[in-house]
């Protein structure tokens, strides 16, 4: 039987009884501890300000150590003081230290990975349970509540992504669709990296950056169309994940990678804006799509793709990875859309990575604004 357990705030759900999750019980729980925890420390408290998706969001943290690590991959979208609009996300997060020990405990003593999201019957609420993080969300009142047990030896998943889930569900409510590819940039313009797991976003994303370009994602970009049928990539994290196996490619990012812990997580993790945080960039007008693929070649090349071949890899590559079902033919047609509107072309990876950046910058210097 599959369970999400929030029985701690009230309620919990299982296979056997679908309409069980009580989202409201379970988030009017949860503010009620936040709102002890500030209460209780109110010295721990921290507040800012951040510009997800071209929209104002507002962040508030309970604990010290927990504020500086969640900000993080977030640091490159802070924006400068209080934001002018009224935030149209909330997030309230606080330190769980009282089950700290508990949960840390239940980790170490069983290794693998869990993780488990449940929506209320009316979709109005997102509950997720991961291994040190209870979080959910009111879609209608645009706000997050979440607890983490922070400690050093949390997932990396947890570190890198957090909220993912619940943040990429509310990008989607904004019109701001959420697309699994990776996003660089130079001189303004921005070119969307595609293809399936293994064909070389990541890397060829690591080394764009490295090289001195702007960076957005290698894996989640927020997609919004413009009334002139253009399209702008927003950022939602600055982090990335490599093979562990791979980090000697990138000999000035190694004293910053966070390694996993084996044998359920092989990768390693880098939080660019603890390297490269002027080269982090908000958002971009994208004028082109890549579609990568790795070849047994020693310097990178491209070539043009037909509007079809475009549309077939980016199509699963990105709708099918972000869960999100009520997405379907809307999206579908949305990425139609892109790929008409912009050049595509093949980027065969070779194993030159410094021509991978070259090969990059040289064809967005083509593509015309």
């Amino acid at each position: 039987m599959h369970e999400v357990d929030f029985s701690r705030f009230g309620t919990t759900w299982d296979s056997e009884n679908p309409q069980g999750f009580d989202g409201a019980t379970a988030f009017k729980n949860m503010r009620a501890e936040f709102d002890e925890a500030v209460a209780k420390t109110p010295h721990q408290v921290g507040e800012s300000f951040f510009v997800f998706g071209g929209r104002s969001v507002r962040v508030r943290v309970v604990g010290h150590d927990l504020a500086e690590h969640f900000v993080r991959p977030f640091s490159h979208l802070q924006a400068n003081g209080r934001c002018a609009q009224p935030p149209q996300l909330t997030i309230d997060l606080w330190d769980d230290e009282n089950n700290r020990d508990r949960m840390v405990a239940a980790t170490e003593n069983d290794l693998g990975w869990t993780e488990s999201t449940v929506q209320s019957s009316d979709d109005r609420f997102i509950g997720q349970r991961l291994p040190h993080t209870f979080s959910c969300l009111d879609r209608e009142a645009n706000h997050i509540v979440a607890t983490i047990a922070w400690h050093d030896r949390i997932f990396i998943y947890e570190r890198a992504k957090p909220l993912a889930r619940l943040l990429l569900k509310w990008h989607n409510d904004q019109d701001v669709q959420v697309i699994h590819t990776g996003l660089v940039a130079s001189d303004g313009k921005g070119i969307l990296l595609a293809g399936k797991s293994g064909s070389g976003k990541s890397t060829s994303s690591l080394a764009c950056i490295s090289a001195g370009l702007g960076y957005l994602s290698e894996d989640y970009v927020g997609l919004e169309s413009r009334p002139d049928g253009s399209f702008v990539g927003h950022s939602l994290y600055n982090s990335v994940f490599l093979e562990t196996e791979h980090l000697g490619r990138f000999p000035e990012l190694r004293p910053h990678a966070i390694k996993g812990r084996p044998p359920h997580e092989l990768k390693s993790v880098i939080i660019l804006s603890q390297v490269f945080p002027e080269r982090l960039k908000r958002f971009v007008p994208i004028r082109a799509l890549a579609l990568l693929r790795v070849a047994d070649i020693p310097k990178s090349r491209f070539r043009p793709a037909s509007k079809g071949e475009a549309l077939l890899a980016l199509g699963p590559s990105s709708l099918l990875q972000i869960p999100n079902r009520k997405l379907g033919v809307p999206g579908f047609k949305k990425l139609a859309q892109l790929v008409e509107s912009v050049p595509c072309f093949w980027l065969e990876v070779g194993s030159d990575l410094a021509g991978t950046s070259h090969c990059v910058d040289e064809l967005l210097a083509q593509v015309s604004p």
